[in-house]
Formats: structure tokens, C-alpha cells, sequence
């Protein structure tokens, strides 16, 4: 088999199982593990596929949604310093919105630091991170999509109008050199523009490897946000939006 046959067959096995450790991928195609490492890195530098830790996953087309397990794990550490900074932006009792993103789901982790804090959100696991702090929590209900996890449709759209709140953390797959915010899944983004238009802030949560190029659908540009927090500086690459940047 040629390195160009063995290329083409890894991301076959990716687009069927999304993502696989190295090992695996060393047993299936009878290789050694630095020999499946050269590959794996050749292909993440053509932009075919994601590195992850121990292995390698399907890069999706620009239609297609990331699966939520997979965004939990992807710059996992980053999201927990991200989650982390947003707790400044919060003070006691204030009522936050947040949607069904992996770094949502970081911040909500970190709430049980904050007095009388109240939370509106489409996060189907929400209720369940949530469940032993005290938060009050409001959880949309609609339809679930099971890529992200995430109520959406009317009826969610319909709750988030019904309440007003302080602050929407949200977050989306890019965020592009022209300020675009951009992301896969549509249905999300319209649930994520009815929090943005019910809350007096809206705090975009970036981790700088989402720096890139545009999704299938854009959310918003810098403009419609008031903050970006991400777990470093990269306000260098938007000089206009300098004083947004955390």
C-alpha cells in the first residue's frame, strides 16, 4: 500500500468513526506508530483532519457539526481558563444566559463561586452540571440536537424571549480575520441571537485555536459583541476591537 492509499483509508476510517488513538489506527493498517504519526501530521497540515491528543479526528465539511463529545475534549484547557475569566465578568444575582457550546458548559462548572446567580439556557446537560450547586437554573426544552446537544427550534426561541438577563455567554466554531463570528450549526445561531437580543451584555467565548476561516453560517461580527474572552491574548489580530478583548 502506498502512503497515498494509506492516507485516503485513515480518513475513510475517520469519516465513518469521527475520530481513533493511534494504536488503533497502527493495528488496522499494519504500520508503526511513527510511521502513523508522520502520516497523521502530514494530513493535519494539508487541513484533512484534527490532531487530539493520542490520535487524530474527522475534520467535518462546512455543513456538518462537530460532535459534542468531541468539542468537550478539544482545547479542553483552554475553555477551563476561559470559563474561569468569565467569573469576573459576573457579579452576585445576576442573570446569565448561555448556550449549548462545550465552553458554556465550562463556565457553567465554575458558577457555584457566585451568590444568587440565575441561568437561562438551551444546555441539555445544564440541569445536570447544575443540579447540586444551588444555581437556579431555566432550561428551554425544544428540539434536541443530538450533534450538539442543544435545544433549538420555536419553542426554545420562544422561552429565551420570555426572560431579560445581564450578561449571554455563548460561543461559536470560528471567528474570522474580518471579525465574522461563524459556525456549523444553524439552528443554534438562532437561539444564540434571541439570548443576545434579551441580555444588556453579550461576552463571545473564544479559544484562540478557533482563529480560521468561515463556517456554513454567520452569527454576528464584532461589532454585536461586547466582549471576547479567551484564554490569551489575540487582540493583535483585531486592532479596531482592542478594548473587547480579555
Amino acid at each position: 500500500m502506498s502512503i497515498r492509499e494509506r492516507e485516503l483509508k485513515i480518513l475513510a476510517y475517520l469519516k465513518e468513526h469521527k475520530e481513533a488513538g493511534v494504536a488503533e489506527l497502527c493495528r488496522i493498517f499494519f504500520v508503526s506508530e511513527p510511521t502513523m504519526r508522520r502520516s497523521l501530521a502530514s494530513l493535519a497540515a494539508a487541513g484533512k483532519l484534527l490532531r487530539t491528543h493520542g490520535g487524530a479526528a474527522w475534520k467535518n465539511e462546512p455543513g456538518e457539526n462537530l460532535p459534542l463529545a468531541f468539542r468537550e475534549r478539544e482545547h479542553s484547557d483552554a475553555k477551563v481558563t476561559i470559563g474561569r475569566k468569565c467569573l469576573s465578568l459576573i457579579p452576585d444575582g445576576a442573570t446569565i444566559m448561555t448556550d449549548g457550546s462545550s465552553s458554556a458548559m465550562a463556565l457553567l462548572r465554575e458558577l457555584d463561586a457566585k451568590k444568587g446567580v440565575i441561568v437561562v439556557t438551551n444546555n441539555a446537560k445544564a440541569a445536570l452540571i447544575l443540579a447540586e450547586t444551588g444555581v437556579k437554573t431555566f432550561v428551554t426544552g425544544g428540539e434536541l440536537s443530538h450533534d450538539t446537544c442543544a435545544y433549538t427550534g420555536a419553542q426554545a426561541e420562544s422561552f429565551v424571549r420570555m426572560f431579560n438577563a445581564d450578561i449571554c455567554f455563548f460561543s461559536v466554531r470560528t471567528l474570522t480575520p474580518s471579525g465574522d463570528l461563524t459556525d456549523n450549526a444553524i439552528a443554534d445561531n438562532y437561539v444564540r441571537r434571541a439570548m443576545m437580543a434579551r441580555s444588556k451584555k453579550r461576552v463571545l467565548m473564544l479559544s484562540s485555536k478557533k482563529l480560521g476561516d468561515a463556517c456554513l453560517n454567520t452569527l454576528c461580527t464584532l461589532d454585536d459583541v461586547d466582549f471576547v474572552v479567551s484564554e490569551k491574548d489575540i487582540s493583535e489580530y483585531f486592532p479596531n476591537y482592542k478594548e473587547k478583548f480579555i
